[in-house]
């Protein structure tokens, strides 16, 4: 599946030392390479939402159709990581 920058995606997440199992988590596209795709998600760290970018397989992204404002709604985010 092609995706575009500013989809709305799942990326099934698998934490390192989880055994197998995949967090699904919600993205969106930022930028579309050869082999993969850059994608800005969130994550919950000491209490409040931070917004992490991440190249990703795209094998792992699925399209999300349901609005997420803490990663929908963020604007002029620094791709810096």
């Amino acid at each position: 599946m092609a995706f575009n920058v500013g989809d709305r995606v799942n990326w099934r997440y698998e934490p390192r030392g989880g055994y197998g199992f995949s967090v699904p988590v919600a993205a969106v596209v930022v930028r579309v390479g050869p082999s993969r795709v850059r994608v800005r998600a969130a994550r919950f760290v000491a209490g409040q939402w931070v917004s992490v970018i991440r190249w990703v397989d795209p094998a792992r992204l699925s399209v999300r159709s349901v609005h997420v404002p803490v990663v929908d709604d963020v604007v002029n985010l620094d791709e810096g990581e």
